[in-house]
């Protein structure tokens, strides 16, 4: 598991688990994403096999919308304890994300050479 790999579980650990269903409807609402916790289930399980492709990509789906952002991080406070906290937890799971997600990607300078 990479540092990214492990600090995106780590971010995600932090949020309730599967049983907690207050909490995963509240953010499907806020997200207008339906089936949170089956998709966090999938992705949590492909993680566990070594690919964090999925839960990074979850991370996305759910929390990277501009337009949702301030319902999205209210249902993310309900549980962290403040909109400052929710905020900078939403923050650093995409950016531990988009990390993840580059770390598997292909090498960078050989497709800039191939553009240009």
């Amino acid at each position: 598991m990479t540092d990214d790999e492990q600090q995106l579980a780590a971010l995600l650990n932090d949020l309730p688990g599967h049983d907690d269903a207050q909490f995963w409807h509240g953010l499907e609402e806020a997200a207008g994403i339906y089936r949170i916790r089956s998709n966090m289930s999938c992705a949590v399980k492909e993680a566990r096999d070594g690919n964090f492709g999925p839960l990074a990509g979850f991370v996305f789906d759910v929390f990277n919308h501009d337009a949702r952002l301030k319902d999205i991080t209210a249902a993310v406070a309900t549980h962290l304890g403040s909109t400052l906290r929710a905020q900078a937890w939403i923050t650093d799971a995409i950016a531990a994300s988009d990390r993840v997600n580059r770390t598997h990607a292909g090498d960078p300078l050989e497709e800039l050479t191939s553009k240009w």
